[in-house]
């Protein structure tokens, strides 16, 4: 059995107490695309209305890569705050407008 000084429970129970708790959201919102021309790529930023965001994305539509012209060509932060997805049409003719759309998501931290 181990046994642990009463100080360092107390130190230990201190730091757990004052360590901020982090929580998790996830922003999403469905967007209408643009004509994208042939090789050409478009930007969808989407923002974190509480925290920072940490990581984000797109969820397959059936324009998206494989079974349409465009393929997600890029996942970044755009600022501390919102998440940029970059969609490139790998087709050879520009896509219709309003064809398709995405769905692009954020995973937002917080501290409360």
């Amino acid at each position: 059995m181990t046994h642990f000084s009463k100080t360092m429970i107390a130190a230990l129970f201190a730091t757990a107490i004052a360590a901020p708790a982090v929580a998790h959201d996830i922003e999403s919102r469905t967007v209408a695309l643009p004509v994208i021309g042939a090789g050409d790529a478009y930007e969808v930023v989407i923002k974190c209305h509480h925290g920072y965001a940490l990581s984000g994305g797109v969820k397959k539509g059936k324009r998206i890569f494989p079974d349409g012209p465009l393929v997600v060509s890029g996942s970044y932060p755009k600022t501390t705050r919102s998440w940029a997805i970059e969609l490139t049409n790998r087709s050879g003719r520009p896509t219709g407008a309003m064809e398709t759309s995405a769905t692009v998501y954020s995973l937002c931290g917080y501290h409360h």
